[in-house]
């Protein structure tokens, strides 16, 4: 440990990236964007040491040393989002009335879903791009925050309320999550 500190974690800073530290905001800026967070937390703070981002603190207690990992963990996951990008693919189930998906100005608007005659909205959250084909959602951007937040308001303004879930499957679910390269199936 160089650092004066009771505990530490370290993360590299990939060399297509640049990450500056201002008081308790980390900004990170990459080939396909910048990402801006701000740590409130007054126990655990951060500095740049080389090419290394560290989150240290001075007290060693078991909540702190976590506070230490989930600051490294976001800012893991701004460094590959910068890099790589995030991507939800999102699959739309029917058994009988085909629903509508359309994307309008903040809001993702769902009709005839289970032949009701009402819409349903879903908010879009942040900087993300959706594109709906057919029967399938994909949501993507540099953001795993915004994208996985878009994709459960989407999955969770088609929930059926009031009937048996094992007859009536219609929703739009979560298929894959892809983080650039890397894909993950959730089915």
């Amino acid at each position: 440990m160089s650092i004066n500190a009771a505990y530490e974690q370290r993360i590299e800073i990939p060399d297509d990236c640049d990450v500056t530290v201002k008081e308790k905001k980390v900004t990170v800026t990459g080939p396909l964007g910048t990402l801006e967070r701000e740590f409130p937390e007054l126990i655990a703070d951060f500095e740049i040491d080389g090419n290394e981002l560290v989150a240290y603190t001075q007290v060693s207690r078991k909540k702190t040393r976590a506070l230490v990992g989930s600051i490294i963990a976001h800012v893991r996951n701004m460094l590959t989002g910068v890099q790589h990008g995030y991507e939800y693919t999102m699959k739309i189930v029917y058994s009988h009335f085909p629903p509508t998906v359309k994307d309008e100005d903040g809001f993702v608007v769902i009709s005839n879903f289970i032949g009701e005659r009402g819409t349903r909205r879903a908010r879009k959250v942040g900087d993300v791009d959706i594109k709906i084909s057919e029967d399938e959602v994909i949501i993507s951007g540099i953001n795993i925050e915004d994208v996985s937040q878009t994709a459960a308001n989407i999955q969770n303004s088609t929930k059926i309320r009031n009937k048996d879930r094992r007859v009536f499957l219609d929703g739009i679910y979560v298929l894959k999550k892809r983080k650039g390269t890397d894909v993950k199936s959730v089915v």
